[in-house]
């Protein structure tokens, strides 16, 4: 099983959400950016952890290791296992690029990465 996830915007509930292919974010907003684990190997298909013990945990890595941030996901609904969402706080400075997911279900971890998976903007104060 080869494991993805889809970066969801516009996000209202599990019906009424926006896939794309990566998030874009700015630099110094609070964010909750949604996603939907999927399964490559069944054409994208979405994929719900089925074990009763499972997490998903995201990681935000940087060039220099104390600016990486570690985040555990939350299910976005109680009605579908495949939606997940993670918060960066106001203070949180992600790098632009990669993003690694670790889903563990059942004792077992499968990590993946989202290449180039989020681009973080710069806020604009002004000028032309």
């Amino acid at each position: 099983m080869r494991l993805s996830c889809k970066p969801l915007i516009s996000f209202a509930n599990i019906n009424q959400f926006v896939a794309a292919t990566e998030w874009v974010i700015r630099k110094g907003e609070p964010n909750s950016l949604y996603f939907q684990l999927v399964d490559l190997d069944q054409g994208g298909l979405r994929y719900m952890p089925t074990d009763a013990s499972y997490g998903v945990v995201v990681t935000f890595p940087a060039l220099n290791t104390a600016g990486t941030i570690v985040r555990t996901a939350v299910q976005a609904s109680v009605l579908d296992r495949s939606i997940w969402r993670v918060d960066l706080l106001s203070t949180d400075v992600p790098s632009s690029g990669n993003v690694w997911v670790a889903v563990s279900e059942a004792g077992v971890v499968r990590r993946f990465s989202l290449l180039d998976g989020l681009r973080v903007e710069d806020i604009n104060n002004g000028g032309c």
